[in-house]
């Protein structure tokens, strides 16, 4: 009888322990250094993503673990996807920059995957769209640029950091044909990244850059680079402040990119879950605020079934926007 309770006992013990262990497993989340992937060259949207949240989580003590950002640029965010879908598909230790520059890849099919293919976690923020000269450029103002465009639309160039038929096209087309500008007359000229694009604009390459407000933030207070119109239906705040907006001046052309994260493929739920609720921790501490103000970033929290549903409206609208402008083929 004795032996009985000493064996019912030491179950009991076990089971004990195995619940704890399995507590202590899930508490202990991320064991190990995590990686944020920014699928650009650095100095871009992606990479300015990765380094900030990472930043902050830090800061805050809020991801107790080292967070590594490493840069995977090529194909606009397709290589890191295809490298995430393919050889990395269990990995619970890595994060992925995403933005609506991904889903006009998608929707101009230059990307062989669609969102089903990962596990979006969270769109932490938005960054509206952009046009800006060099500070010794002798554009004053967009309409002086714009001036200068209608007389000459194949000679003016503009620098962005998306592809040929991706987003920051989209914003030159769409203020071409809101300018009465011939979309086939545009010269765009893709680059890698956004530091590429303004590397090239800042080198008297290009005529302009267009991109996000948040990427030029640092150029923009420094006066290496004059900001003329911004793609947004708000006023911005800050260094963009004087900053006019182009729907003001004419152009109804509203561009945000919003930009978060995503895991692969089989990350565990337990994993998604403790990416939502830190991130959705971090955006809201005072240090995430600070970050959003410097950058004039909007904010823009998105996880779940929400989230889910906004990538798909957002997919379809891209699609339809692409086929308007001439940029695929119906």
């Amino acid at each position: 009888m004795a032996s009985k309770k000493i064996w019912l006992s030491m179950g009991f013990c076990l089971a004990a322990c195995l619940v704890l262990g399995q507590g202590n497993g899930m508490a202990a989340y991320p064991e190990k250094p995590v990686e944020f992937i920014a699928p650009a060259n650095p100095g871009g949207g992606w990479d300015m993503t990765c380094r900030m949240s990472a930043k902050v989580l830090q800061e805050t003590g809020l991801v107790g673990k080292p967070i590594t950002v490493v840069n995977k640029p090529g194909g606009f965010g397709v290589v890191a996807m295809t490298d995430i879908v393919r050889n990395r598909r269990a990995d619970q230790h890595v994060l992925i920059a995403f933005s609506a520059v991904l889903t006009t890849q998608m929707a101009i099919k230059k990307n062989p995957f669609t969102y089903k293919d990962v596990t979006p976690v969270a769109a932490l923020f938005v960054d509206y769209g952009v046009i800006a000269v060099r500070k010794d450029s002798k554009y004053a103002g967009f309409n002086d640029l714009l001036e200068d465009w209608k007389k000459q639309p194949g000679v003016l160039t503009f620098a962005g950091s998306s592809p040929p038929g991706g987003l920051d096209h989209m914003r030159v087309a769409m203020l071409a044909k809101a300018a009465g500008i011939p979309v086939d007359k545009v010269r765009y000229v893709a680059f890698g990244g956004g530091a590429d694009a303004l590397g090239a604009l800042l080198g008297g390459h290009t005529t302009a850059f267009v991109g996000e407000a948040g990427e030029i933030a640092g150029h923009e207070e420094s006066g290496t680079i004059r900001s003329l119109a911004l793609l947004a239906d708000r006023k911005l705040g800050g260094i963009f402040e004087k900053v006019p907006l182009a729907r003001d001046m004419g152009l109804n052309v509203v561009s945000p990119n919003w930009r978060g994260f995503y895991a692969p493929p089989e990350v565990k739920p337990e994993v998604l879950k403790y990416w939502e609720e830190t991130l959705g921790k971090m955006v809201q501490s005072k240090q995430w605020k600070d970050v959003l103000e410097k950058q004039a970033w909007v904010d823009f929290f998105l996880t779940g079934e929400k989230l889910g549903k906004f990538l798909q409206d957002e997919l379809a609208s891209y699609e339809a926007l692409a086929q308007e402008l001439g940029l695929v083929q119906k």
